[in-house]
């Protein structure tokens, strides 16, 4: 009895050991984090199950052909594989996307496949922390010129990875082109038309997110599991298979038995009763709402926020983060009764507020109903630590369960809302729910994913998470 009492107080004391360490290692500063040496990176990371075999890395330096070289070198650090099935690269708006493709083709070889986009100017992540790039989102990021870059490498022999690309300029529209990248990446993983992946991940610059979708549709139908989000500005960019493009798509397409987990969600309060019919719509934007100014009717649902935070401030920027916690949503209704909720993030379209119409980065149709909705950060940031846990649930995986790795996409407008003390926590959060396991995200200017029985829709304000497990 004796000795079975040491052993647990061993086992103890070894546990507080590993957590204290995780601990030191994610909550260094912000200058430490940057000059983190590749032995560091902790082993609990590194995924090798079964013949599986996940990388991460990241990179704060400006210079696109060193901080690809750096981050490749972090996430294949001690990797059998030096030349992986897959990559993802998320690279801070701004970086030049051409440059880094080209490199890490260079170093890669022919056969990686490699799939991605550029996220939020502020940020980008991976099981290894937050990686800080700017300070300021939207335009005025434009002036501070700083870089953030995330890569994640796959070899697996359970998984079979397929890419496509289009730009949209060369096509005759936005959805003959996201239907050829679509039929690409099926091709590209040796599959015929016919045979459907088991899950599709997207990136597609701002402004033609519903038609690509429709494209994509045309191929694969409705009843698919897709994730993915609108690549980052204020200068987007995907990444093709040759080039990358400021107009376009890049996605990628997953073949395997293992077992998948996925969660597409936003996390407000959906109890407001304030409603309103759009009226009048040009675009993305809502031009009245119950055929009023539709700024005059959010303004009034808010009791005029909107209108005494210009008085106050005149700050585009603070105005957007304010209502990207009162957003309007869509209700949809599925088959078996389960209502899911489209958040669109709504802010003026003039920065005047002469012109009285709501830009909303969504193509509400006009007749549709729209309702307001509340949040807040702290919400948002548990909703964001909790991304795996819901994405094991739903597809049916244990919650203790340490997947072979994650796959995310977080809205850059929730960022936006979330301290910046606080989102240094994001990844020791996700870390906590995913079981250590090797983890990418990227901060969009949109979302894309899918309802079960309604199908798959473009928002904002969401958050998309997919995990892969082995089997048991």
């Amino acid at each position: 009895m004796a000795n079975k009492k040491l052993i647990i107080v061993f086992a103890v004391i070894i546990g507080v050991v590993i957590v204290g360490g995780l601990f030191i290692f994610f909550s260094q500063p912000e200058k430490e984090l940057k000059l983190v040496p590749l032995q560091e990176k902790p082993k609990e990371t590194v995924a090798r199950v079964k013949g599986t075999e996940v990388g991460t890395g990241w990179s704060a330096k400006e210079n696109p052909q060193e901080a690809i070289k750096e981050a490749i070198g972090m996430a294949l650090a001690g990797k059998v594989n030096k030349a992986p099935d897959f990559a993802i690269i998320f690279a801070s708006s701004g970086s030049d996307m051409e440059t880094i493709l080209s490199k890490a083709k260079e170093i890669f070889g022919n056969k990686t496949k490699i799939y991605g986009g550029s996220s939020d100017s502020r940020a980008v992540m991976t099981d290894k922390g937050f990686v800080k790039a700017t300070e300021k989102g939207y335009e005025q990021a434009l002036m501070e010129g700083k870089r953030g870059l995330v890569i994640m490498t796959i070899t697996s022999k359970d998984i079979v990875f397929g890419i496509g690309s289009a730009d949209f300029s060369v096509f005759p529209s936005v959805q003959e082109a996201a239907k050829s990248a679509i039929l690409n990446a099926i091709k590209n993983a040796g599959k015929s038309a016919n045979e459907l992946p088991k899950a599709t991940l997207v990136t597609i610059t701002i402004g033609n997110e519903e038609e690509a979708l429709e494209g994509i549709t045309q191929v694969l139908g409705t009843n698919i599991l897709l994730l993915g989000g609108t690549a980052g500005g204020p200068q987007c960019a995907v990444l093709g298979e040759n080039s990358a493009h400021k107009k376009g798509i890049s996605l990628a397409v997953i073949y395997t038995d293992l077992p998948i987990g996925w969660t597409f969600e936003g996390g407000f309060d959906v109890t407001d009763p304030h409603s309103g019919i759009a009226t009048k719509v040009d675009g993305q934007d809502i031009v009245e709402i119950d055929n009023r100014p539709a700024l005059d009717v959010y303004d009034e649902w808010l009791g005029g926020k909107i209108g005494r935070l210009f008085e106050e401030v005149k700050q585009p920027d603070l105005i957007r983060d304010l209502l990207a916690l009162h957003p309007i949503y869509r209700k949809y209704t599925s088959s078996d009764g389960k209502n899911y909720f489209l958040f669109s993030h709504p802010w003026p379209k003039d920065e005047t507020m002469k012109d009285r119409s709501v830009s909303t980065s969504t193509k509400i149709k006009e007749g549709e109903k729209i309702y307001l909705s509340h949040g807040t950060w702290e919400t948002s940031i548990n909703r964001i630590g909790n991304l795996p846990r819901n994405a094991k649930v739903e597809g049916g995986i244990d919650v203790n369960k340490k997947p072979l790795f994650g796959i995310g996409y977080i809205c850059a407008g929730v960022l936006g809302t979330i301290p910046d003390t606080e989102r240094e926590k994001l990844p020791i959060l996700i870390n906590y729910a995913n079981n250590l396991a090797p983890f990418i995200a990227t901060f969009t200017w949109g979302e894309q994913g899918y309802f079960p029985g309604v199908g798959i829709k473009h928002g904002n304000l969401l958050t998309s998470f997919l995990v892969i497990a082995d089997k048991d």
